[in-house]
Parts: structure tokens; C-alpha cells; sequence
């Protein structure tokens, strides 16, 4: 069978097909499902952070008009599963409170309002516990342990490269830095939330949920209900942003599910804004010590790396936060720089906070800021430029495929073109003799810059362990194709994305292509979304579904034809002989034959066109990169940072649609301003969140994000189609590159950033300090 030789929708711009009807308003949400008979949850969650439960009274709240229930955890006694560190979660609190926010008890009644009423009713007694909230303490059990029978420090690992500690001392200079990243989370514009119907007739259970992994949910619900499998449906329609905090599974998920089977009615919960901040996934919350020995060049001989990682008060089923925050950061440490030699400690801490869990990027924001930081620090401690000294210590192309001293082997990437396009973008040594004049006139401008590395198409992700992806694909008899994926969008486009790939297969319309997803009943077993994999991993399929699909189609047409399968062509809707293209005969004709007219198919040829096509690429992981350079003013009378120009030179390997991956990068970078300038989970002494809303929750808005410069390289990856992925690539490297550009600003009052984010109020205190400190001297 001939290959396509020219894609025509694959690299083009294809607006997307999903947009009409998001725009328009006519998508459906999980609050938008509504069934007769509905009831709704509230949540009575805690208000301390520590303390022991002596009771709960909830006979007001069952006198409510229109509750149906009230439970506690002796009405739902079910527990999370956590088998590595054997402290699951109870879904509602078991005779102690460990976090604000953690649920203590559900209602069910017939309105929320009702249910909000009725929690206001519940009294709780709480014996009150000194919080675990500093990370440091923790370490030592101080000033208590948050789960009596094991200590704070629930992971301790290591990673010494042979020959470290001889590089580390002979080098001729070192330095140290302390690196704090504060809590974040990802800030979707629909809350969690779900819908369970249960069926009286065949009992089964059907949720609807905005989630990542529609199967590893189902999966999860039918354990912990005792439930076969196949009495769950999960249905996942439209997901209002997801970032890694939806591909997590969460108690209340648990206690609707179970009210819908006992109450034997339809119970939704949808959280509130507050709810989110408080309980779903936090990220980030991680220190690292670092110490770096370097030679006089600038290049970095050896790093040392010590993090402690606050992944709160349990660990998520599947994906303890901490540790894979941790791992992803130290594992990607040398980013794309040749540091031959690592020492990594990890340790892990349990505290009084909400746990832990992914968002965007992971651990990978933290790694590259680090990363990138130590090349500022060594170049500042030389007098040297800052691109001179990562030029001294980049991966260039003639190392690839190249091992990482943390084991990790990258695939061919374009760091140094990618660094040098970026610079070229802003005339780099133009930017330098302005930022001379500008200091002088007492401007502080800067510029930053990160140069990352993205691993992608992991098998482990936080969606999951599953390897591969699975397309089944289905030529309807009028031609159009149906399309059923396992991974499910929660705004990345996969329907156009999907649909551009397959269609190039088949040599049909992008329009003649359905992609549908997110119900277990239809869709193929998956992994989901997550880990920078559907590109790769779900678009590998989607081209292996097209060229099974292809292959009976050929065989069909060769034989109408009488021609030889290898000279058969499908292009525009048709499948022709090559060089005679008159001899054609259309595809939907084609698929109105295999279904309709099957006495003239070939001998041995099945009726109808339906594929089914799994695929695992062919390593372990592939690697994105690119470089990101912003240039930044700090006003050090205020302390307000504003981003002046942002560039982007991005490598993902085969471009399926340049639309949506620039997309995907205007998206990161934005949250990455938020990282790096904004956005913080603050927690007092006591335990207590003291950032509930949006209105101390910062967000960045139109105003603080600029126009960007995207310019794109393709250096394609040995997976199917070429493709990389690059969903969290973005928000991995803008933290680091606005952290740097501050720094560089900053600089002439020998200010270094170690800490994000960044508050106006600690640069007027640095500048300040800086000023104080010239006068005195």
C-alpha cells in the first residue's frame, strides 16, 4: 500500500471544529445534565487543620426540609486506597480532621440551597492540635506527627553519580542557593464536580464527571463500591480546564456515587470556588538546596541537590504529589546541559495542609528555574553573559541521543538552534547596550532566559500507568467516519487534532471526521490525559486506526478498479489508480459498497469498515524543547513586574495543527506570569488558608500577559507521525525565564531570585536592603 505522500491537513492550520459550539454556548458541562428527581450535596468541611473529632451532631441538619441524609463517615465508611505510605483517606473525616477543607460530612437534599442550609446545622466538637505547616519541622516530627503511627518523612531517596564527590571538591568553584517554591494549584473555570444515575433496573451506575482518565475512574469507583466493573459507566462531557488536578480522584466522587446507589436517585455536587482552593490538588510547595562546582569557562562540573517536598496531609491515590513534583524536578535537573555529575536527596513530608497532587508541568517548573538559575548564578559569579556560559555547557547535536547522569536518554532535540533563534527574535546585543542606557536613566529592565526540556508520552503520567492508546475507527456507509479515542480534551482541540490526522490517512475532509470520547461505554481502554501524551501516544493511534482503515479500503478499491493495490491512491474524497486518475471511483462509494453491495467484495473480505488500532511508542519517553526569553521592567518604587516582549521557540517535533500548539503555549506562559508573579496558597502558623477566593488567589489577566513571539522547529521523534508532545512545555519554562529576567533587572542591586513568586513587596525590601547597605559602606 502507498504512504501519504501529501498530508493535507496535517501541519495546517485547521480551525477548530469544536469551537463552534463552546463559543456559542451550546456545550454541556456536567452541571448542565439535569434529571428529574436530582439531588444535591453539600459539604460540611473543616475548619481546622489539626484536631480530633469528639462529635458530630447532626439532628438539626436532618430537620432541614428536603434533606434526605445526612452522613458522617460511619454512614460511608470507605477509605482511599494508598498501599505505599498506609495512609488513605477516609471520604469523610475518621475521628480526626487533618487539613481545612477536608469533608467531615455530606448532605443530600433536594436543592443545594436546602443542603447549604443544613450544613450551617451540623455542630462538630473538635479537640484542637498543634498544626504541622513548616516542611523543616516536619522532618523531625515536630511539632507532632500528623498520622500517629508512622513518622512525618514517609519517602527517602538518593541518586549519587560514580565519581561525584571527586569532581565536586577538585573543581575550582562552587556555590550554594536556596531554592522555595510556595503552593500553587491549577485554576480551572469549571469546578469538579459530578452526576450519578443509578439504573433500578440493571443496576448499574453511571457518573458523569468532569475528569482526565474516564477509565482509571471507573476503575477506581467500581473497587471501591465492590462493583463489577462493568456496572460503572463513566461519561466525561465537556471539561471546563483540567491542568492535573482533574486527573486525580477525590472522596466526594466516592460519597455521590454511593448516595445515587442507596438513595436510588440521580445526586449531583458541584464545588464552589472556595471549595476548589481548598481542596483540590495543591502543586509546587518544594525547597531545594542546591550546591554547583563549575571551572573558569562556566562549565557546571557537578550539582547537588537536596529537595524536601510538602505533599499536605495524604497522598492521592496513584500519584502521592510530593514525590512525583520532586521526582520530575530532580530527574530533569541538567535539563538540556551537559552536567556529568548529580547527587540528589529527596525527602518527602507529610503536614496539616491539602494534599498534593499535579499541575501543569509538575515538578518540571521548579527543575528548569533551578536549572536555568544556576547557569545566572555561575555566570554572574564569573562576570560572564549569561548565554555565553550556556552556550559553554549545551547539548548540541552531535551528543544525541544523550544520557542524562538522572538516566534519562533524549531523542534528538534543537537546543542550541532553539537558543539562538530566541535571541535573534529580540537582537540580543542590541537589548544589552539599551539596558545600559536605560539603567542609567533609572530603568531596570531585564532580560531571562529558559531553555527547557519536556518530557513527554511518559507511560507514567498522572493519568495513569497505561502505556499506549487505543482508536477504533468506523467509516459509516454514507463515508463519514466515527472516531472513538481514549484520551479525552479539556481544551486542547483533540477533535480537530484526531480528525486531521486521520483524514490525511484516508484522503477525506477533516469535516468527514467525528472524534468522540470520554464515555467508557464506547470509548477504547486508555490512560486518558495527562503527561504531555495524547499527541504522541493518541495520535500514534489515530494514524495506526488510519492506516488499518486505509489498507481495506485500497484492497476494496484495487479490486473495483482492477488495478494493483499499490498503485491505488486516496486523495480528495477518491480513490483512484495513479497516473490515470480517471480511473477513480469515490470513497463514499467505497464505504456504500462494503456495507450495502457486499457481493462485490473481494473474496475474503469482511462487510462493513471498522478498525481497532492500540499503539505504544518505541521508547520510554520523547523530549520537547525550546527556549523561552522574556524581558521584563521592574518598577523598584512599587515592586510591580510588567512583562514587555515574551518569545517562544518551540520544538515538538511534527506539527499536527500550529494553531493549537501556539495556543497551548499563549495558555502556558500565561499561568507561568501567574507562577512566577502572582499566584501563592498561603497557609498561616495554625494551618489555616488564608488565600479562599480570587480576590487573594491572583490570577493574571489580559492585562499582564503580552503579545508573544512563537516561532516553531521541527525535529521529529521516532514515535508514530513524528509528533512530540508539548502541552506542559510552556508553563515548564516560563516561570524560570520571567524569575531570571527580575534577576537580571535587578541586578545592579545584587539581587538573585530564589524564591517564587515573586512579591512586589520583597523587591522594594531587596532594593532597599541593596540602597541601605551601598549608603553604609
Amino acid at each position: 500500500m502507498s504512504e501519504v505522500l501529501k498530508p493535507q491537513f496535517t501541519g495546517a492550520r485547521v480551525t477548530r471544529l469544536e469551537d463552534a459550539r463552546l463559543l456559542r454556548g451550546q456545550a454541556r458541562y456536567v452541571d448542565d445534565f439535569e434529571y428529574p428527581g436530582t439531588l444535591e450535596v453539600a459539604f460540611l468541611r473543616s475548619n481546622r487543620a489539626a484536631a480530633r473529632i469528639q462529635s458530630v451532631d447532626v439532628t438539626e441538619a436532618l430537620a432541614v426540609p428536603g434533606v434526605k441524609a445526612v452522613w458522617t463517615f460511619a454512614d460511608c465508611p470507605i477509605t482511599l486506597p494508598d498501599r505505599p505510605f498506609q495512609v488513605g483517606q477516609p471520604v469523610l473525616a475518621r475521628d480526626e480532621v487533618r487539613f481545612v477543607g477536608e469533608p467531615v460530612a455530606a448532605v443530600i437534599a433536594d436543592s443545594r440551597y436546602r443542603a447549604e442550609d443544613a450544613v450551617e446545622k451540623i455542630r462538630v466538637q473538635y479537640e484542637p492540635l498543634p498544626a504541622v505547616v513548616d516542611s523543616r519541622a516536619a522532618l523531625a516530627d515536630q511539632p507532632r506527627r500528623v498520622h500517629e503511627h508512622r513518622p512525618n518523612r514517609f519517602l527517602h531517596k538518593t541518586h549519587v553519580t560514580d565519581g561525584f564527590n571527586e569532581a565536586f571538591q577538585s573543581a575550582p568553584h562552587h556555590l550554594e542557593l536556596t531554592f522555595r517554591w510556595n503552593r500553587q494549584t491549577g485554576v480551572t473555570m469549571e469546578t469538579r464536580g459530578c452526576l450519578a444515575l443509578p439504573d433500578p433496573v440493571s443496576g448499574r451506575l453511571t457518573v458523569y464527571a468532569g475528569h482526565q482518565s474516564p477509565h482509571g475512574l471507573r476503575g477506581m469507583l467500581a473497587r471501591l463500591l465492590k462493583l463489577p466493573e462493568h456496572q460503572v459507566r463513566v461519561v466525561v462531557p465537556e471539561v471546563g480546564g483540567g491542568f492535573g488536578i482533574k486527573a486525580m480522584f477525590y472522596p466526594e466522587y466516592v460519597v455521590v456515587a454511593e448516595a445515587a446507589r442507596r438513595l436510588g436517585r440521580p445526586v449531583k455536587w458541584i464545588g464552589d470556588r472556595m471549595e476548589s482552593l481548598l481542596a483540590d490538588a495543591h502543586a509546587r510547595d518544594a525547597i531545594h538546596e542546591v550546591a554547583v562546582a563549575y571551572d573558569d569557562e562556566g562549565r557546571i562540573l557537578a550539582v547537588r541537590d537536596h529537595v524536601i517536598g510538602d505533599t499536605g496531609a495524604y497522598a492521592f491515590p496513584g500519584f502521592p504529589g510530593a514525590v512525583g513534583e520532586a521526582n520530575w524536578a530532580t530527574e530533569m535537573l541538567t535539563g538540556p546541559y551537559k552536567i556529568p555529575h548529580v547527587s540528589i536527596e529527596i525527602e518527602c513530608v507529610f503536614s496539616n495542609k491539602a494534599p498534593l497532587g499535579p499541575y501543569r508541568g509538575v515538578g518540571g517548573p521548579i527543575g528548569a528555574q533551578v536549572q536555568e538559575a544556576i547557569v545566572d548564578a555561575v555566570a554572574r559569579a564569573l562576570g560572564k553573559d549569561p548565554v555565553e556560559v550556556r552556550r559553554a555547557n549545551l547539548i548540541g547535536p552531535e551528543d544525541f541521543p544523550y544520557h542524562t547522569p538522572t538516566g534519562k536518554v533524549y531523542d534528538p532535540g534543537s537546543y542550541g538552534e532553539s537558543l539562538e533563534r530566541a535571541l535573534a527574535l529580540v537582537d540580543y546585543e542590541r537589548f544589552r547596550k539599551d539596558q545600559e542606557q536605560w539603567r542609567a536613566q533609572g530603568r531596570y529592565v531585564g532580560l531571562g532566559l529558559c531553555v527547557f526540556v519536556e518530557p513527554s508520552a511518559m507511560a507514567e503520567s498522572e493519568a495513569g500507568s497505561i502505556p499506549y492508546e487505543a482508536v477504533t475507527l468506523r467509516m459509516e456507509p454514507s463515508g463519514v467516519v466515527t472516531a472513538a479515542v481514549g484520551t479525552g480534551p479539556t481544551g486542547q482541540g483533540h477533535e480537530t487534532t484526531f480528525a486531521q490526522l486521520i483524514a490525511d490517512q484516508l484522503g477525506i475532509d477533516v469535516k468527514d471526521v467525528v472524534v468522540l470520547h470520554g464515555d467508557t461505554d464506547s470509548a477504547p481502554f486508555g490512560g486518558g490525559t495527562g503527561g504531555s501524551r495524547s499527541g504522541t501516544i493518541g495520535g500514534g493511534a489515530a494514524i495506526r486506526a488510519g492506516q488499518a482503515l486505509r489498507r481495506k479500503l485500497t484492497q476494496l478499491a484495487a479490486h473495483l478498479l482492477e488495478a494493483a493495490e499499490e498503485d491505488i491512491r486516496l486523495e480528495a474524497g477518491k480513490a483512484f489508480v495513479a497516473g490515470v486518475p480517471a480511473r477513480s471511483i469515490t470513497i463514499r462509494d467505497l464505504a456504500r459498497t462494503a456495507y450495502t453491495d457486499v457481493a462485490r467484495l473481494p473474496e475474503g473480505m469482511q462487510p462493513g469498515l471498522e478498525v481497532v488500532a492500540r499503539y505504544q511508542p518505541p521508547g520510554a519517553a520523547t523530549y520537547s524543547n525550546g527556549t523561552h526569553l522574556a524581558v521584563v521592567e521592574v518598577d523598584v518604587e512599587t515592586g510591580f513586574v510588567k512583562v514587555l516582549d515574551y518569545v517562544v521557540v518551540n520544538d515538538c517535533g511534527v506539527l499536527v495543527n500550529p494553531m493549537i500548539v501556539e495556543g497551548q503555549i499563549h495558555g502556558g506562559v500565561a499561568q507561568g506570569i501567574g507562577s512566577a508573579l502572582l499566584e501563592e496558597l498561603r497557609y498561616d502558623e495554625n494551618g489555616q488558608l488564608t488565600t479562599t477566593s480570587l480576590m487573594d488567589y491572583l490570577l493574571p489577566t489580559a492585562e499582564d500577559v503580552p503579545r508573544m513571539r512563537v516561532e516553531h522547529i521541527q525535529t521529529p521523534s521516532a514515535s508514530e507521525g513524528g509528533i512530540k508532545g508539548m502541552g506542559e512545555g510552556s508553563l515548564i519554562a516560563a516561570p524560570g525565564a520571567i524569575a531570571a529576567a527580575v534577576s537580571d533587572a535587578l541586578a545592579p542591586f545584587g539581587v538573585f531570585v530564589t524564591e517564587l513568586p515573586i512579591r512586589p513587596q520583597q523587591i522594594v525590601a531587596w532594593v532597599q536592603a541593596a540602597k541601605t547597605e551601598a549608603q553604609a559602606g
